[in-house]
């Protein structure tokens, strides 16, 4: 057999293996209704968004609702009843594991970023506004530049750190800045207590919920900054389940799921106040204030 006879059949054969292999994979759409099963990486410590009861040992926060929710409305729009399957991630595996398929969806307080873009995709729109503070004793700083050069606590795998390195570089601070990671938010909160550092910078939904009842003793230092959208995340290069999931996050800001969910836990009466409306919204200016972001049929 000649050399380019072969070359042509060893081509032939490798894209009959790859076009095999991506129909074995299909879109994650067909897997989980075949299954009945939807994997949801989610977190355990990150009050009130995902954390357990120390009561009743169950799993519980706004992120764990929607994770509910969103299992029936998914089941809701493939004509069958689905099981949701939790599975634990943290900021350094959430990513990972969608894009290896461990999971099917993650909802876990993730910032939805061109970094992040780039190695998974997010169904849209974003399901929590937020944005980040710099969090401190009571009466020890008066204004963020008071922090510049100080002593700063983070998650390992937030993307707090640089944007409070550049929230004060654009007030003008040059001196260098001191950042402490830590495992979760309780240990950054816990360092703040003892004094291991001046300021801890997180999202305002997850300050609130970790500092809790201790709150009383500190505050955040100037304003709201950064702004962050919390994104479902799913795996990369799968249009049909992308849609899906963000239809489904659609239908349930549509037909009042999304809110009941949002005024348990942030709403004027709810289990940890916002004082910002972070829901999924057009513009205000244009459309008014609690406006639904839902894509027109």
């Amino acid at each position: 057999m000649k050399r380019s006879s072969l070359a042509v059949l060893i081509v032939l054969a490798l894209l009959v293996s790859f076009s095999s292999m991506a129909m074995a994979s299909g879109s994650i759409y067909d897997q989980v209704k075949e299954s009945g099963k939807l994997k949801i990486g989610h977190g355990v410590d990150v009050p009130p968004l995902c954390m357990i009861d120390p009561g009743t040992g169950e799993l519980e926060g706004f992120d764990i609702d929607m994770a509910k929710a969103m299992t029936d409305q998914i089941g809701n729009i493939m004509g069958k009843k689905l099981k949701m399957e939790g599975v634990v991630v943290n900021n350094k595996t959430r990513i990972a594991f969608l894009a290896n398929r461990r999971i099917d969806i993650t909802i876990r307080s993730m910032s939805h970023t061109r970094s992040r873009d780039e190695q998974i995709d997010y169904a849209e729109p974003p399901y929590l506004w937020s944005g980040k503070i710099f969090y401190a004793k009571k009466g020890k700083f008066k204004t963020p530049m008071d922090i510049c050069g100080k002593r700063m606590a983070v998650v390992q795998g937030s993307n707090a750190y640089l944007a409070g390195q550049d929230y004060l570089k654009e007030l003008g601070c040059k001196k260098k800045f001191k950042i402490l990671s830590f495992q979760n938010n309780s240990e950054c909160f816990l360092a703040l207590k003892q004094g291991k550092v001046d300021s801890f910078i997180q999202d305002t939904p997850i300050i609130a919920g970790v500092a809790g009842s201790e709150g009383v003793n500190f505050e955040k230092v100037g304003p709201i900054f950064s702004p962050g959208l919390y994104g479902m995340g799913v795996p990369p290069n799968d249009s049909k389940w992308r849609d899906t999931v963000s239809f489904a996050l659609q239908d349930m800001i549509s037909n009042g799921t999304y809110e009941k969910i949002y005024q348990k836990w942030f709403g004027p009466k709810g289990i940890a106040p916002l004082p910002i409306n972070a829901r999924p919204r057009l513009p205000e200016d244009l459309f008014g204030d609690r406006n639904q972001f839902v894509w027109p049929r």
